[in-house]
């Protein structure tokens, strides 16, 4: 199921700012001849995706899934270049994308454009700016280990001198809908644009990820579960073996993993 909430925050954040003496993306999609060979000044939501090819583009709205990953830009839109990373900074960056609403300066012209040719029109990008500012809240694991335990800091920082040992830590655990469950050293969310969710939106795992096999799934509505089990992160205490040196979890992402006993497994508040 996807979230409507952040396509309909962002179209009616463009109609507010069409007074502001910018264009918008709908003035340039709904008349491109108009400013063909011009320097326009306009708004709208940038949507930059990774890939080969990758994705850099200018439009009206996007829509994601729950927990924010797998944004999909809405109706027409206008393919990017050279747009400033620095003006990425502050907008929604879930781990398989960035987007958020922008004010860019550029050359607009019609033609053929992006990787294979089947954009209609692109902005030369000169400099962009975001308008809206992402808040960020960050929950790091605690940094002093419990009596026989292992600090998740240290697993991070000397993985190989734990490798192939069975061993006790806490750290966040995260899970998305495009990820598998990793234990991580913190968890940084941004605050929801719409209505007040207690656990953020858009997770991001902190610090290096730990691949786990065997967490209970039953024990993740103990956490913090995002609308829809779109996502779920929180504080919790396991042991297992440890191995590092390899390519582990979803399409071999990680460096090192645990491999659980579930009876092990504990939320801690």
């Amino acid at each position: 199921m996807r979230s409507g909430i952040w396509r309909s925050c962002c179209l009616l954040l463009l109609v507010v700012l069409t007074g502001c003496g910018s264009l918008t993306i709908y003035d340039l999609t709904g008349n491109p001849a108009n400013y063909n060979g011009q320097d326009v000044t306009v708004e709208g939501v940038y949507l930059w995706k990774p890939g080969n090819p990758g994705l850099s583009v200018l439009a009206k709205g996007v829509s994601t899934r729950n927990d924010g990953t797998d944004a999909q830009p809405v109706d027409t839109l206008v393919w990017l270049e050279n747009f400033p990373a620095e003006a990425s900074a502050n907008l929604h960056r879930p781990i398989d994308s960035i987007y958020g609403a922008v004010r860019v300066k550029g050359k607009f012209e019609t033609g053929s454009f992006g990787p294979d040719g089947s954009y209609t029109s692109r902005l030369v990008v000169q400099s962009a700016e975001a308008i809206e500012q992402v808040e960020r809240v960050e929950y790091p694991a605690p940094s002093e280990a419990q009596p026989n335990q292992v600090s998740i800091y240290e697993l991070e920082k000397n993985p190989a001198a734990y490798n192939g040992q069975t061993v006790t830590t806490r750290g966040m655990y995260y899970w998305t809908q495009a990820s598998s469950g990793l234990l991580v050293t913190g968890v940084r969310t941004e605050k929801p644009l719409g209505a007040d969710i207690a656990s953020g939106v858009n997770p991001q795992p902190m610090g290096t990820p730990i691949s786990m096999e065997g967490f209970p799934p039953d024990l993740s509505s103990q956490l913090n579960v995002g609308p829809g089990n779109g996502f779920v992160w929180g504080l919790v205490e396991v042991t297992g073996t440890f191995q590092t040196g390899g390519q582990f979890g979803l399409e071999g992402r990680h460096g090192s993993q645990l491999i659980l006993d579930p009876a092990s497994v504990k939320a801690i508040k």
